[in-house]
């Protein structure tokens, strides 16, 4: 009889362990000063689950979903743009990014490009290949260097740059493995001090303006010490350091050379979606958390069982808000989550 109460007793024990794991009901792992601050989903209004792109603007936050794009306003108003109250062609917005007032954006379909969008706060301008010196309508990301230059990659027809305001004669300039470029594929882009670093299919970029007519290329791929030539996210660190995100792991460029950190060396999967920068750390969007990669060391990632809504991270942005407090924008198959860095 002695035995079985003690079974009975460990079997609930086990039973309540059980009900922590399954309902999230455990010690969350978030890093000193930080909290979670908000979940998004569609039962809050955003218009799909699925988060693939996030810009902030001063007083508005855009998301960009699998159906359509959902703009949050600082008073907690929602508004959905798509195909039937917009230029937006179709309903996946899978690249975004924010220009002072501009808001640049591109929607898909599964088999078309939708081309470029720019809303200005007042108005919608759409941008397509060939008759508006774009080189395709399959839009992979956009970015937005440190001169304020827009710069959108493309799916296989390399790098578009906006120069309509220094060349009134053209909208727009490319960068093509024609002209130096590793890879017509473009997945992500970063800068650090004159140089835009472009990550493709197939290596990465480092493009460094013209000289003439020669464009100032350097170029690493595997022949040339890249541990991995898929470059899913790239990001510009502190000092002389870039990492760049893949699907084998975390890739560190610094004094001149690559190294790689995998599973073994702590990260928590080797599926990195996304990165982004705050100061000396590096926050890392995994297929299996979210991880912050602080002095060296990968701190224990956290998920769904501390109050994210899932643990496939998709896309990460950092900001500053209107009342000045850094914010962390967490994108996942299953909602949006606002990280507060106090």
């Amino acid at each position: 009889m002695k035995i079985r109460t003690n079974l009975t007793g460990l079997s609930v024990g086990l039973l309540l362990m059980l009900f922590a794991f399954i309902s999230g009901a455990v010690e969350a792992v978030m890093p000193a000063g930080v909290s979670l601050e908000r979940v998004f989903q569609m039962k809050d209004g955003l218009s799909h689950n699925s988060v693939l792109s996030v810009a902030v603007a001063s007083e508005m936050v855009f998301i960009g979903t699998e159906r359509n794009l959902t703009i949050l306003g600082n008073e907690g108003k929602v508004t959905v743009w798509g195909p039937k109250n917009s230029p937006l062609t179709f309903q996946k917005v899978s690249a975004i990014a924010v220009r002072g007032k501009e808001l640049w954006a591109t929607s898909r379909s599964p088999m078309v490009g939708g081309g470029t969008y720019r809303w200005d706060g007042l108005q919608w301008q759409h941008f397509e290949e060939i008759k508006d010196d774009m080189q395709s309508n399959y839009i992979s990301c956009f970015y937005v260097d440190e001169k304020n230059v827009v710069w959108i990659g493309t799916d296989n027809q390399g790098l578009n740059e906006f120069v309509y305001e220094t060349n009134p004669f053209k909208k727009f300039g490319y960068l093509s493995t024609k002209k130096g470029l590793i890879d017509n594929n473009v997945l992500c882009m970063t800068s650090k001090a004159g140089e835009l670093w472009i990550g493709t299919m197939h290596g990465i970029s480092v493009y460094r303006g013209r000289d003439g007519e020669k464009y100032l290329f350097t170029n690493y791929s595997q022949s040339n010490g890249l541990p991995y030539e898929l470059v899913d996210s790239i990001a510009n660190g502190p000092k002389d350091r870039i990492y760049a995100g893949t699907p084998l792991g975390l890739m560190i460029f610094e004094n001149g050379q690559w190294r790689i950190l995998k599973k073994a060396d702590g990260l928590v999967d080797n599926g990195i979606r996304a990165l982004t920068v705050d100061g000396d750390d590096l926050w890392i969007g995994t297929m299996k958390g979210l991880q912050l990669y602080r002095n060296g060391v990968f701190e224990k990632a956290f998920d769904f069982h501390d109050g994210l809504p899932s643990a496939l991270i998709q896309c990460l942005t950092m900001a500053h808000g209107a009342d000045g407090v850094k914010r962390l924008y967490i994108g996942t198959d299953n909602g949006l989550a606002i990280l507060r860095l106090q």
